[in-house]
């Protein structure tokens, strides 16, 4: 991670899913995301997808009570729906991007925050949007 210089960003649902999922380049990109930037940042929509993921209501309770009242969740206003809707519509179709990517880019465009995501290239067609790939 000494190569990527890092700075306070929206992280990405497969990232996040992936630390939780105990896969070291994302554990270590998180540890350090934390030591360097602070609280996590991410998408309300991001915080649903990881709690529908949860297995029991432990697991519901350690994500909730472990994770995301430390990290720092954008949630969903008008104006992010807004921006998601204006991104769906103005990519040529066949669009890479669903709804949720939409939701996810226009968060970001919204607080003015890069977006640390696996798949840069699918999410570089958003113009305005800075992506950054992590590992």
């Amino acid at each position: 991670m000494s190569s990527l210089s890092l700075r306070r960003g929206l992280i990405d649902t497969p990232i996040l899913v992936d630390s939780r999922l105990a896969e070291p380049q994302a554990l270590q990109f998180i540890a350090d995301m934390l030591q360097r930037t602070g609280p996590i940042v991410l998408s309300e929509l991001t915080g649903m997808a990881m709690m529908a993921r949860c297995q029991d209501a432990d697991e519901l309770d350690e994500l909730i009570n472990g994770f995301l009242v430390n990290s720092r969740v954008h949630p969903i206003t008008a104006a992010i729906s807004h921006g998601a809707y204006r991104i769906m519509t103005q990519l040529p179709a066949p669009s890479p991007l669903n709804p949720d990517d939409a939701l996810i880019a226009a968060t970001a465009l919204i607080h003015k925050l890069p977006l640390y995501t696996l798949d840069p290239g699918r999410f570089g067609i958003v113009p305005g949007l800075n992506c950054i790939q992590p590992y």
